[in-house]
């Protein structure tokens, strides 16, 4: 000891030149002592132990010194040299540093990526100028769900309003491009003139259309998008004034748009497609699809400065209601819609990126919590070292300063680590999740770092800020004499206990969304689509050009079409369509029953329009009800039939047999259509839906038939695997017709549920992290336990109690925490999982078996964390504890 009482003069001279040699060196070499003491308890030797020590406190002598050089720096610098300090301490505890940092990057990362995407998507303004001022309108009493409207109406809105400064028109355009090696079946719009002026957008090549351009004899002009021009025609900028061929027709080129135009509202309305080409809509009065009761155009509006969405709302319905009082016919109300382009167009996907924001937060919630419980037992451990430093003259202030520079370098490294998940996320999410709007816009930018940064400070501040005070707050005294660690002890033990109820508490929340999210999949995907879409291929088939104008020449391609496809080797059926199930085209239409016409027709029940050919009922596995299915005989020459699904049959004949029935589709003064038989309700929009009202009509003998239809194809084996041959076969009647986007039916079955699985898939991962993270914390407090009481557990031993009833005492207190945060987290989850209610389908909020399902498993948890320590209690030698003492 000599060695070392040299040592302890110099360092006490070194650092109270003022105080007497002995008195310090005293102190010093007390505790000294403490350190070896406790270096042996933990089973170092004694040449160990005081190694150990003698580092330490110079460790401590040096911190002093620096806080006393640092008392005359700047503050910076001051700070700077705490993150040395902090960075050598995290050096030494390489393992407590990284599970800190794992925990970190958990529940950093996740929010990061969250906020990466609601930044892109929700918060971010629309990329067009004064985007606030754009609007959706339609007709309808919604005042959140933009429908249609037809022509004629919106040509009185622009004339009468006064609210707007454009109201422009669009709508749906898929022309098939001909010229070169292949003919390609483009998406793309049909505007009116003032469409991009609406928008704000101007051609980057070229000019916009003339309103002389909009009308049926001069519409044969087009703008191509960006990607178009760079894809098939080499970024040409000769190539205005070009002429194109869109459907055999001859097209001017007048304009390229700029790369940086993104068609949000074709997404909002139309779904997700791309926009190749423009051309005007080319309407007048006079033709027949102009009528007020035609309701199939888009019309998106730019406000004046002084009008709000509510206003011009108002003013609208005002010109409506007058519009309906003059043409009474042709409106089943005066309701208008007028809903800003951004919320239209984030809707869909708002609740659940609003709900997996609020799972992530209670992710980090959960991580400050664990991370508080790690630096609570550190706190343990290095109270001894705190109070050394405030004997040798450190201020309470100066200390905590120190620790929370440390905890917020935790944070730090944690959210760089964190960074990589949230640079993945966004692409996940666009690789398996639903279509989310301006998703590829989400990335690590200045805005979103600067969240990271921030967030990794708060949460260096929350986790460690009662840990610091509680061992700056301790008693000198009481932390620096023997037997001390037992108060102290006790009172972080009651700390680190009511933190895992906190855990537990948020774990339950979580753990509930996922269960509900979990039983509300189950229950969509047991719902009946109505049709059967296992080994179901279908592909987009469209006919254009001067050789198909006359009907019959259309039927008979598609009929050939299907006979040679059903011809294939592995084909069971196949069958054409205007629309399919879940597909997201829809085509509505006026049903009027004979005997029960409305005085206004407009009033009378709409039902969803399938023109189809012989056989599609059977290559769907649609179920017939009654009657008959359509046949071959149901051509142009016979008489017109129809069938009708159950929901039409019950609504328009309630308590009668449909079979016989005429009805008038559309307008009422067209053909009547004889009901033949009556088929199973189909889901046709969503699986979540319930089925609305359908009728099939033979394509043979519906008017105007469609020049695009779809082919189903029902095979024997896998669908995918016969697309090459029966696009083939499609090619074989006319090679110059277009085919493209052969999907299997069960995909649009998959990705009318895609949003609802993402949602569950993230939960249930966070979820996951939650139980993990909880399972860690109460593991962690009972192991405390069981080390702080190793004496009294020895001694309790000693005196003739059974290992089995400590072991079941601790599991009680495990159980306890458990008990206590299940039932604040039930409190919790009763008042969130209500914001759970736009993605639940078929479960209440507050089911009670997702609910007790979820506290059974968290009290099976919480056992089985208190177990693994526990058992060391049926282990303890009370010798061996007593010696240790």
């Amino acid at each position: 000891m000599r060695a070392v009482r040299a040592w302890l003069i110099r360092l006490a001279t070194t650092l109270r030149p003022g105080r007497r040699e002995r008195e310090l060196t005293d102190e010093l070499e007390s505790h000294l002592q403490l350190h070896i003491d406790d270096c042996i308890r933990r089973g170092m030797s004694p040449e160990e132990a005081r190694r150990e020590a003698r580092l330490r406190l110079g460790g401590l002598a040096q911190a002093q010194e620096d806080m006393r050089a640092r008392s005359r720096l700047p503050a910076l610098e001051s700070i700077a040299a705490d993150v040395r300090f902090g960075a050598r301490l995290l050096r030494k505890s390489p393992g407590f540093s990284a599970v800190a940092i794992l925990t970190l990057a958990l529940g950093i990362g996740a929010n990061v990526a969250i906020f990466s995407v609601i930044d892109a998507v929700l918060l971010a303004p629309l990329p067009y100028p004064d985007p606030d001022e754009l609007v959706l309108v339609g007709e309808g009493d919604d005042p959140d769900r933009v429908t249609t409207t037809s022509y004629a109406t919106w040509v009185d809105w622009r004339a009468r309003s006064r609210s707007f400064q454009e109201l422009a028109l669009f709508r749906d355009w898929s022309p098939t491009l001909t010229g070169g090696d292949r003919a390609e079946q483009l998406s793309g719009a049909r505007v009116s003139a003032g469409f991009f002026r609406a928008v704000g957008v101007t051609p980057a090549l070229g000019r916009d259309f003339r309103p002389e351009e909009d009308a049926p004899d001069t519409r044969r002009v087009a703008i191509l998008g960006h990607e178009l021009w760079r894809r098939r025609f080499g970024a040409d900028p000769a190539i205005v004034g070009r002429t194109i061929a869109l459907n055999e027709t001859t097209y001017t080129v007048i304009g390229v748009l700029p790369a940086s135009f993104d068609p949000l509202m074709i997404e909002a309305t139309l779904g997700p497609r791309s926009a190749d080409v423009w051309s005007p809509v080319g309407y007048d009065a006079a033709q027949p699809w102009a009528c007020r009761s035609c309701r199939h155009l888009h019309v998106l509006g730019r406000l004046r400065a002084d009008a709000s969405p509510a206003t011009a709302r108002a003013e609208l319905e005002t010109l409506t209601a007058a519009m309906w009082r003059e043409h009474p016919t042709d409106y089943a109300d005066a309701g208008v819609s007028v809903v800003p382009l951004a919320r239209q167009l984030v809707g869909p996907v708002r609740a659940m990126l609003v709900v997996l924001l609020g799972a992530v937060g209670c992710v980090l919630l959960i991580a400050c919590v664990n991370l508080a419980n790690l630096l609570l037992a550190r706190a343990t451990n290095r109270r001894r070292e705190v109070a050394v430093r405030v004997a040798l003259g450190a201020g309470r202030g100066r200390v905590l300063r120190q620790l929370l520079v440390e905890n917020c370098l935790l944070a730090l490294l944690g959210a760089a680590a964190g960074l990589v998940p949230a640079a993945l996320l966004p692409q996940v999410l666009a690789a398996f999740g639903p279509r989310i709007p301006r998703l590829a816009e989400a990335r690590l930018d200045v805005p979103v770092l600067l969240f990271a940064l921030g967030l990794a400070l708060a949460t260096g501040l929350l986790s460690g800020l009662a840990p610091a005070l509680r061992l700056t707050r301790a008693d000198l005294h009481d932390t620096l004499r023997d037997g001390a660690r037992s108060s102290a002890g006790a009172a972080a033990g009651r700390m680190r206990g009511a933190l895992v109820v906190a855990e537990v508490a948020l774990s339950l929340t979580l753990l509930v969304g996922a269960g509900l999210m979990v039983r509300s999949l189950a229950r969509l995907l047991d719902v009946p689509p109505g049709f059967d879409p296992r080994g179901v291929l279908t592909l987009n088939a469209a006919v254009v050009g001067p050789r198909y104008e006359d009907d019959a020449v259309v039927r008979r391609h598609f009929d050939e079409v299907a006979a040679r496809v059903r011809a294939l080797p592995g084909v069971e059926a196949a069958a054409v369509a205007s629309q399919i199930p879940l597909g997201g085209n829809f085509d509505g239409y006026g049903v009027h029953p004979e005997g029960r016409l409305a005085a206004n027709p407009a009033q009378d029940p709409s039902a969803q329009r399938f023109s189809v050919s012989p056989g599609y009922i059977a290559a769907m596995r649609i179920p017939l009800v009654r009657g008959r299915d359509l046949a071959a005989t149901d051509d142009g020459g016979a008489p017109p039939v129809l069938l009708v699904s159950q929901t039409t049959a019950e609504r328009v004949w309630p308590g009668e047999d449909p079979l016989g029935k005429r009805v008038k589709i559309g307008g009422t003064d067209g053909p009547w259509w004889t009901v033949v038989g009556v088929v199973g309700d189909v889901r046709h929009m969503r699986l979540d839906q319930p089925p609305a009202m359908a009728m099939y009509v033979p394509y043979a003998q519906f008017p105007n038939v469609d020049s695009q239809m779809i082919l189903a194809v029902r095979t024997h084996g896998p669908p995918l695997e016969l697309a090459a041959a029966v696009e083939g076969a499609v090619r074989s009647v006319d090679a110059s017709q277009p085919v493209s986007r052969a999907v299997a039916l069960e995909g649009f079955v998959a990705r009318s549920v895609a949003g609802r699985r993402v949602s569950l898939a993230m939960l249930a991962a966070f979820a996951v992290v939650a139980l993990l993270l909880c399972a860690i914390g109460i593991y962690g407090v009972t192991s405390y336990a069981v080390a702080q009481r190793t004496r009294e557990l020895g001694i309790r031993l000693a005196l003739g109690a059974r290992p089995g009833q400590l072991l079941l005492a601790q599991l009680r207190q495990g159980l306890a925490l458990a008990l206590a945060g299940i039932a604040a987290g039930v409190a919790a989850a009763l008042g969130l999982t209500r914001f759970l209610g736009s993605l639940l389908y078929g479960v209440s909020a507050t089911d009670p078996a997702t609910f007790a399902g979820v506290a059974l498993l968290l009290a099976a948890v919480a056992l089985a964390a208190s177990y693994l320590p526990a058992r060391r209690v049926t282990r303890v030698d009370p010798t061996q504890a007593l010696r240790a003492e």
